[in-house]
Parts: C-alpha cells; sequence; structure tokens
C-alpha cells in the first residue's frame, strides 16, 4: 500500500492531533546594525585622512613654488653680479691703461717740483755690531721645540735667497 492522504492511517493521525495553527508573519522592521556606525566613523577617518594629504600636498607645492622663485631671484643676482665683475675688470684695466708712469713722472717733476735721485743720493748703512737676542728661559718646552723649527727653516730660506 502506498502512503496517501487518502490511508486511514492518515485520517486517524489528523483526528487524534489537533491541527496546528501557523504562527501569525510578523513584520520584520530593520534596525540599524553597529556596522553601519563603523562605517560612517571610517568614513570620517577617510575623509580625515584625505584632507591631510590635500592639505599636506598644497603645502608641499606651496614650497615649492616659494623655492622656485628665491632660485629664480638667485640667479638673477648672480647674473648681475657676473655683470658687474666684468665691468669692474674692464674699468680696472682702462684705469691702468691711462696711468702711463711717464706721465705720472711729468706731473711729478712739472708741478710737485720733484727731482729724479742720482747714486750720489744713495747712502748706505753697516752697523758695527749685529742684533743679538738671548733668551731668559733656558727650559726644554714645547714651545721651544717649535720656535726652534721655526728658527731653522727660517735660516733655511734666507741661505736659498
Amino acid at each position: 500500500m502506498t502512503a496517501s492522504r487518502e490511508s486511514v492511517a492518515y485520517k486517524q493521525y489528523e483526528e487524534r492531533m489537533a491541527p496546528v495553527q501557523q504562527e501569525r508573519t510578523r513584520d520584520l522592521r530593520a534596525v540599524p546594525t553597529p556596522r553601519r556606525r563603523k562605517k560612517a566613523a571610517v568614513r570620517l577617518n577617510v575623509f580625515v585622512c584625505v584632507s591631510v594629504i590635500a592639505i599636506a600636498a598644497v603645502y608641499i607645492l606651496f614650497c615649492q613654488m616659494q623655492l622656485t622663485q628665491l632660485t629664480a631671484q638667485v640667479s638673477t643676482q648672480t647674473e648681475a653680479l657676473d655683470e658687474l665683475a666684468a665691468e669692474n675688470v674692464s674699468l680696472s684695466s682702462k684705469q691702468m691703461n691711462s696711468m702711463d708712469m711717464t706721465q705720472v713722472e711729468e706731473y711729478a717733476v712739472n708741478h710737485l717740483g720733484m727731482v729724479k735721485m742720482d747714486n750720489s743720493q744713495i747712502e748706505y748703512v753697516e752697523l758695527t755690531n749685529p742684533d743679538t737676542v738671548t733668551v731668559a728661559q733656558s727650559g726644554v718646552s714645547l714651545d721651544a721645540l717649535f720656535s726652534g723649527l721655526a728658527r731653522s727653516f727660517s735660516a733655511a730660506l734666507e741661505y736659498i735667497r
């Protein structure tokens, strides 16, 4: 026999058992979850981070702009300095060329009344007693060592000359 709703066993089962009332479905409401609050906090944090990054980028651009302006000013001033240095060299050479020694000599003789010196006017002075230096301390120290080396070096230079 096959089981079906018309069978005797099924009918007895329905008679003994009271029919089960189905629960009435309730209307479900969506309750905001803390997850959405976290999303709002995350969105706020992301907004703050993006704002900080944007402000930093603007500040860096501003600093680079100032650096570029200052570099341009420095290069302008450097060019002006080079130009003035070249002009100084030019004027110095003109001044040196404009003053000839013959002109200076003529001015000294004619206007100032100066006369060239003769060989007979040259006088040589000879010292009979050469200058001597005596050292008060005779102890050996680092200063004495360095001064001795300096004197030896000076004597060698004088000999070479």
